[in-house]
């Protein structure tokens, strides 16, 4: 009897601690949370990438990709793995777009989608070889052509607006 008596206040304690984390979830309080941790694309292309890759950043929404996407570009001369996170103006979440090499040389196109700390969404795209990694002169943002294995063999170019179109 007494050792039912002893734990019954993690009963009482856990559900509450359980409510108000998903209120403050609700409220976006969370996000704060992520700043510190890194939200679900930092630690997906972390993985994916590797611990030995380059990090070559996170580029704000106004920010200026120069640097970021020179880093990447150096990386990919380079043959090692990398990875670079453009963030985007969302309506309602946060929106990111991420470029990663992994170490078998594949490029991989990650979008992000996060509205809370529970609610984040990764998309996780290869990109078909061969490519070309160069820079958007709009924006200065990294931007990929690929050869589509298509009978037409035309080229397809994927900015990081999520979006593909043939040239």
């Amino acid at each position: 009897m007494t050792v039912q008596l002893k734990h019954r206040w993690v009963w009482i304690v856990v559900p509450i601690l359980v409510v108000a984390f998903l209120l403050a979830d609700f409220m976006q309080l969370t996000l704060l949370l992520t700043r510190v941790t890194g939200d679900r694309m930092d630690w997906e292309s972390y993985f994916l990438a590797g611990f030995r890759s380059v990090k070559c950043g996170r580029v704000g929404i106004h920010g200026n990709a120069s640097v970021a996407t020179q880093c990447a570009l150096h990386a990919n001369a380079e043959g090692k793995s990398f990875r670079v996170v453009y963030e985007f103006q969302g309506y309602d979440s946060s929106v990111a777009g991420a470029v990663v090499r992994i170490y078998s040389g594949r490029i991989l196109f990650l979008s992000y989608d996060g509205m809370s700390f529970l609610r984040q969404r990764i998309g996780v795209t290869p990109c078909p070889q061969p490519y070309h990694l160069y820079v958007n002169p709009l924006g200065g943002r990294l931007k990929i052509d690929f050869l589509r294995a298509a009978p037409t063999r035309e080229f397809i170019h994927l900015g990081l607006s999520g979006t593909a179109g043939v040239v």
